[in-house]
């Protein structure tokens, strides 16, 4: 069995992933994260088609991303992950993104969990049913699964869940939380991206066909924090934070 960290991954950057001054836009690094995730699970043989067979999903539950040269224009980016460790239900996972010369463009960890298809709870066994590999305790960044504020937000918007936003588990897929983020920007503030350093995007609770929710802000320092907060059952759904260069 190959070391994870013997993977490479070749990612293109494509237009619709740059904003208008064609810097990458952060849901768009999230999306990345996801898409080479994705194929590395595969290859190792741990995607959601395997899991299923034991009624079990990856479920994320954060990703943590620190921006080292932010990414302009369409280029191919040169991705390593490995699995990093496990405590409790959580299983952290690194990510580690590098250009065409070699350096280090932007890094950074997930905290996934496994979610029992059939009870809709979390996994919490020691024993999983498939085979991982050992894990390798070499971190990208200081992370953590979870994210608590005593900010004042300010609601900004009400949006409503449609179809589309609905993946194979029945819920909003991750990908569009930071589109949500996204969009709660002001102008001002997406011109500032090229100057993001860190990206950090928590998930607390699922949001479900034609639930609506609301978009809350908040600012601390060099932060912009958004929070999503579904109308019908009244909890924290996820929460973003920008982070900018002082």
């Amino acid at each position: 069995m190959n070391a994870e960290k013997d993977y490479i991954y070749e990612i293109d950057i494509e237009v619709s992933e740059l904003n208008e001054d064609n810097f990458l836009k952060p849901y768009a690094y999230q999306n990345i994260f996801a898409k080479v995730a994705e194929q590395h699970l595969t290859k190792i043989n741990l995607n959601v088609d395997e899991t299923m067979k034991y009624h079990l999903a990856w479920v994320l539950m954060s990703i943590s991303l620190e921006i080292v040269k932010p990414v302009e224009g369409c280029q191919k980016l040169y991705a390593k992950t490995w699995y990093s460790q496990r405590k409790g239900p959580f299983f952290r996972r690194e990510l580690s993104f590098n250009n065409s010369k070699g350096e280090l463009v932007f890094h950074g960890s997930t905290y996934s969990v496994l979610l029992d298809l059939e009870s809709r709870t979390i996994y919490r066994r020691k024993e999983i049913p498939f085979i991982m590999h050992k894990p390798i305790a070499d971190f990208t960044i200081d992370a953590a699964p979870s994210f608590k504020s005593s900010l004042e937000y300010c609601k900004i918007d009400e949006r409503r869940v449609y179809n589309s936003f609905i993946d194979c588990l029945g819920h909003v897929n991750n990908t569009r939380y930071g589109e949500f983020a996204y969009d709660a920007l002001t102008e001002n503030e997406r011109q500032n991206l090229r100057n993001m350093k860190r990206f950090d995007i928590y998930f607390l609770s699922e949001l479900r066909n034609n639930d609506t929710f609301s978009v809350l802000k908040a600012y601390e320092g060099n932060k912009i924090l958004v929070q999503g907060i579904n109308n019908e059952k009244m909890n924290i759904s996820f929460n973003v934070v920008f982070e900018f260069l002082q």
